[in-house]
């Protein structure tokens, strides 16, 4: 029962709210099968926790109960797992920067 708002073609995500919203974000994250998010970057560091499903990109593949850490000096192009897509539970501080023009555009 989780209201979901679709952010892009194929990913959906939910806003979790945290005490002290100036330290970072929570937010799950639902992204289709096969679908692949746009290149990014971060400007603090990123926790994700694989809750369902997979996803790969340049630093390996991650599966359900995996976390992937990333910190400012990494950019990666997220992609899901063709059969069942994935749900991830992302913890980041800062803002992602995206590579492409309208990926920054519809960014809230």
């Amino acid at each position: 029962n989780i209201a979901w708002k679709r952010v892009g073609p194929g990913v959906w995500q939910h806003h979790i709210p945290v005490r002290n919203a100036n330290s970072g974000e929570l937010r799950l994250i639902k992204v289709a099968p096969g679908q692949r998010l746009p290149e990014h970057g971060h400007s603090g560091a990123e926790m994700t926790l694989v809750l369902r499903g997979s996803y790969s990109d340049a630093t390996g593949t991650y599966r359900a109960g995996d976390v992937a850490e990333m910190d400012e000096t990494a950019e990666h192009e997220p992609v899901a797992d063709a059969a069942e897509g994935c749900i991830c539970l992302i913890a980041v501080e800062g803002r992602l920067r995206f590579k492409s023009r309208i990926a920054r555009m519809v960014q809230p």
